[in-house]
């Protein structure tokens, strides 16, 4: 069972698209038993990404020891099962995030199953964040190929390190070849990261975001699903 915990050093670069399509792309493709858990307790969107509407159980819930980890896990159509956090405000009195690492270890003996935990974590470096990263064995990084997210996700990499994380890589995403934009070569020297895939900015992806459908269920062979379908299968 591996524990990825998935991570960008700001907010919006499509770190939760990324854990979305890869766990849909596992568990439909790759036949493996994939959880994914929305780690970002303040400004959860995993849920909605996934199209689940109704959950009245959260990963809040879990982590104030109100509810049981089943009884959060909610089966995606692909295969994937999900963990959302709760979009009310009120549910965030009394979450504990620092019992992530508990509920990882809950998982592992409900679903002992399980191939992949992949864990959308909170962007940046924060107590959400954080809490992601230790609860975790590995890790990934999402980016853009800007230079300033670029020096955040060094910072993030460095954490990483101190933990005694192993690295997956990173991914880049919303490419758009144009000149102002960093080469994968330039980013690998900066960040000393290797790059595993790199996610073409798509009309596609926007519309999947709209209908709330991962776009490699939504438009499999547009150009951002089938590099969402080579990078997992460097991860799997």
């Amino acid at each position: 069972m591996r524990v990825i915990s998935v991570v960008s050093g700001k907010g919006g670069v499509g770190k939760t698209t990324a854990v979305a399509n890869l766990g849909v792309i596992l568990a439909s493709k790759y036949r493996k038993n994939v959880i994914l858990i929305d780690c970002n307790i303040t400004t959860p969107h995993l849920g909605l990404y996934m199209g689940i509407d109704h959950h009245p159980v959260t990963l809040n819930h879990v982590l104030k020891g109100k509810a049981r980890v089943s009884d959060a896990t909610y089966p995606h159509h692909s295969g994937a099962k999900v963990i959302p956090a709760s979009l009310a405000l009120k549910e965030l009195d009394g979450v504990d995030v620092t019992n992530m690492k508990s509920v990882i270890n809950k998982i592992k003996k409900e679903y002992p199953e399980t191939d992949f935990i992949l864990l959308d974590c909170a962007p940046g470096l924060g107590r959400e964040a954080m809490a992601g990263m230790r609860s975790s064995e590995e890790i990934l990084y999402v980016t853009t190929p800007y230079f300033p997210i670029i020096v955040d996700m060094v910072k993030c990499n460095q954490v990483a390190g101190e933990l005694g994380l192993k690295k997956v890589g990173a991914i880049v995403n919303m490419k758009k070849n144009n000149k102002h934009e960093l080469s994968e070569i330039e980013i690998e020297n900066i960040a000393e990261i290797q790059i595993i895939g790199t996610v073409p900015l798509h009309e596609d992806v926007l519309k999947s975001l709209h209908k709330r459908i991962p776009v490699s269920i939504h438009s499999p062979r547009s150009k951002a699903s089938m590099e969402y379908t080579r990078i997992a299968a460097k991860i799997a």
